[in-house]
């Protein structure tokens, strides 16, 4: 719910930052993240049937799923009924701190992969369209019939992220129908959405329907968490083309997060409200609307969530640091490259992450969110032009891609239970239609990149 901006210091709409931080809360949420991450690469993955198709629980769900149950039960035995909030608000921070790691090892990737990403330029630039009109299509629909009206449009034009509450606010504001949609998609995709995501793509993935390349090129929905979700479950399932997954949605997610706003104005909204129009009279016809009751309810929690002030600069890089050394426990499990080994390349992810959000700083003024910075140094070290690439890419060969993904999933799910009160005031019908967004954005990435070629 958090971003990493310009300053290096993460930041939500409150602009706050925390000035009591202690070393005793970051070593709580870090403790238990590590212990549970840990655990989670030792009982490896699971597969079971799920009619047609087969779906994976990765460790990074094992431990999502795990640190869920820590979350609540720490709401439960705290009998001031605030004293959890402060390390769960930690937690939901420190899920953008650790995924810049993940953001510098698809960098790498990208850049290692350079040729094979411009290769499949003009069908990364088509299959975008998906990205936005899935949400659309298979979301607008479902909201209508359950009684959804005009908060359908926010809450399914986009995937929700930044962009898409930013442009909501400014043409309707955050008063308005379409505001609480857009709050919506937004909360409901930071709290659960990398774990239906997960969900959600190892299923497309075992149908047999699409090709990895389709699917990796789908899994860059504009999301760092849910593509993180995304490409673990496709890799799972094609572990041969794992690199090449990760680069085309490392490039898609790039490509999805600097044009995306565009799209948006140009394309998404537009479209949405005209859909809206057309089908609104027909299948929302004599319906209740049932968003606007849980208005005041949905307000007070959103305020208490964004009233949450964060890090300053010394704590973001004592996470980055702490979250390294626990992904390269996890990755000595997952790839058995041992931690000495496997150090080096990881020195150079956290390198990257630190130049990254020191340009980001410097070059304030453009605008763009450090993640990109991160990404685009991670390409720069690795292409094959680059005088480095012979000796870094082995070294971050031996750092595995899903190991990085298991403390920030962690993290996400020890933060949950102080955001039960917002999905409560949602209500399950809005939730829903959130998460169909999310799917349909990925579902017609996918269909358009296999049709045109993928």
């Amino acid at each position: 719910m958090s971003s990493v901006p310009s300053s290096g210091t993460l930041t939500v709409p409150s602009g706050k930052v925390i000035r009591d931080v202690a070393w005793r809360h970051i070593g709580l949420v870090v403790g238990i993240v590590a212990v549970i991450a840990i655990g989670a690469e030792y009982a490896g993955n699971a597969t079971f049937s799920v009619g047609a198709t087969k779906v994976t629980l990765f460790p990074f769900l094992w431990a999502l799923l795990a640190c869920v149950v820590v979350s609540v039960g720490m709401k439960s035995l705290d009998r001031t009924g605030t004293a959890y909030i402060k390390p769960q608000t930690l937690a939901s921070d420190f899920v953008q701190v650790g995924i810049l790691l993940f953001i510098a090892k698809l960098g790498f990737i990208v850049g290692a992969n350079l040729p094979m990403v411009i290769a499949a330029g003009p069908i990364l630039l088509v299959q975008e369209a998906g990205n936005f009109l899935g949400t659309i299509v298979l979301a607008m629909p479902v909201a209508l019939l359950l009684g959804i009206k005009r908060e359908a449009i926010g809450a399914t034009f986009s995937v929700g992220r930044e962009p898409g509450v930013a442009l909501i606010a400014e043409r309707y504001g955050m008063n308005s129908a379409e505001g609480r949609g857009v709050l919506a998609e937004y909360v409901t995709g930071s709290v659960i959405g990398a774990a239906f995501m997960a969900f959600f793509a190892s299923m497309v993935a075992s149908s047999g329907y699409f090709t990895p390349t389709a699917l990796g090129m789908a899994a860059g929905i504009g999301s760092g968490s849910m593509t993180a979700a995304a490409v673990g479950a496709i890799s799972v399932q094609f572990p041969a083309e794992k690199d090449s997954i990760a680069a085309l949605a490392a490039a898609s997610n790039l490509i999805t997060t600097v044009v995306g706003t565009y799209i948006l104005v140009v394309f998404s909204l537009p479209v949405s409200n005209w859909l809206y129009a057309r089908l609104e009279p027909v299948l929302g016809k004599n319906r209740k609307a049932i968003v606007a009751e849980h208005d005041a309810q949905m307000r007070e929690a959103l305020g208490d969530m964004h009233s949450q002030a964060q890090l300053p600069l010394w704590a973001v890089v004592a996470v980055v640091f702490l979250t390294a050394g626990i992904a390269l426990v996890c990755n000595q499990i997952a790839t058995k490259a041992p931690v000495l080994d496997a150090l080096p390349g990881m020195a150079f992810l956290v390198a990257c992450i630190f130049v990254g959000m020191a340009i980001a700083r410097v070059a304030r003024r453009l605008g763009v969110p450090a993640l990109i910075w991160v990404s685009v140094v991670g390409v720069l070290l690795s292409v094959p032009y680059s005088p480095l690439a012979a000796t870094v890419n082995p070294l971050v060969a031996k750092i595995g891609l899903l190991p990085l993904v298991t403390p920030v999933l962690a993290y996400a799910g020890l933060s949950l239970a102080k955001d039960l009160p917002i999905l409560r005031a949602l209500g399950w019908r809005i939730v829903v239609v959130s998460l169909l967004a999310n799917a349909g954005a990925f579902l017609a990435g996918a269909v358009i990149a296999q049709f045109f070629g993928g």
